[in-house]
């Protein structure tokens, strides 16, 4: 939490302190609207939701490059490429 010193600054006391511009009204709004009980559990569990959602481990990537690869990726061929131009053309034409 913050507390403000003598000359009026914020004094940081076991945290963060961290703006969010625009972000605090939509984050205000869902204390208010009674989903969160305060402004830093919004943000925790936005946070908390961010890590979850991206690979952490090498091990992980590889997993995910390993699933992908084997889900039908394979290699563009110089034909595939051409197919791609032509199509992207005649998109950009009409």
């Amino acid at each position: 939490m913050s507390k403000i010193d003598k000359v009026g600054h914020a004094a940081n006391v076991g945290g963060m302190n961290v703006s969010l511009g625009k972000l605090e009204a939509w984050v205000k709004d869902q204390v208010k609207h009674g989903d969160y009980a305060t402004d830093s559990e919004v943000v925790r569990e936005a946070v908390r939701r961010m890590k979850e959602s991206q690979p952490s481990e090498p091990a992980e990537l590889q997993r995910m490059m390993d699933a992908a690869e084997s889900s039908g990726f394979k290699e563009m061929s110089v034909d595939d490429w051409n197919k791609l131009r032509r199509l992207a053309k005649s998109k950009l034409a009409k």
